[in-house]
């Protein structure tokens, strides 16, 4: 039973793959997107009208980037915690346990919830439904933030 264990942590590479795949798939979608905007901003012209479009594109694809960054980070750290490649790791990453995990993850959420906000914000025209986006968006990194901060002072959250 033991040998079975030992071997079943090598499972961890089909989500460490799929990770990766999905990372390449983003970033490269991303980077597709970017190109893209950079021809659509130079058909439009470089008129102040089209600012707010501008920053509604950079804000979207900047988005992406970040959300490809956060899987090539779960990649890394499950790879490490699991598949002992704890050297293939960036020194500012140290991923000790999977709470360490969970952190970076949790942290990373907050920031692309924070610009998919001000993507919205960017495209409001009229109404007080961003009220509710926004309050949604607060509620959630106040919970992380509450979860965060329990977990470091306590070493594992209290439910």
């Amino acid at each position: 039973m033991n040998t079975i264990l030992c071997i079943s942590r090598y499972f961890i590479v089909l989500s460490v793959i799929g990770c990766l795949v999905m990372f390449g798939a983003v970033t490269i979608f991303a980077a597709v997107a970017g190109g893209n905007a950079i021809i659509d901003i130079g058909r439009r012209g470089f008129s102040l009208d089209e600012i707010a479009t501008v920053i509604v594109y950079a804000f979207k694809i900047l988005d992406l980037f970040l959300i490809g960054t956060i899987l090539y980070i779960v990649a890394l750290g499950l790879s490490a915690l699991f598949l002992d490649s704890r050297a293939a790791l960036p020194k500012w990453l140290e991923v000790h346990e999977f709470q360490d995990l969970k952190d970076v993850l949790a942290q990373s959420v907050v920031v692309v919830m924070l610009i998919a906000f001000l993507g919205d914000l960017l495209e409001w025209e009229k109404g007080s439904d961003i009220v509710f986006v926004g309050g949604g968006v607060a509620m959630v990194i106040g919970a992380l933030a509450f979860l965060l901060r329990r977990t470091r002072h306590s070493g594992s959250p209290e439910v």
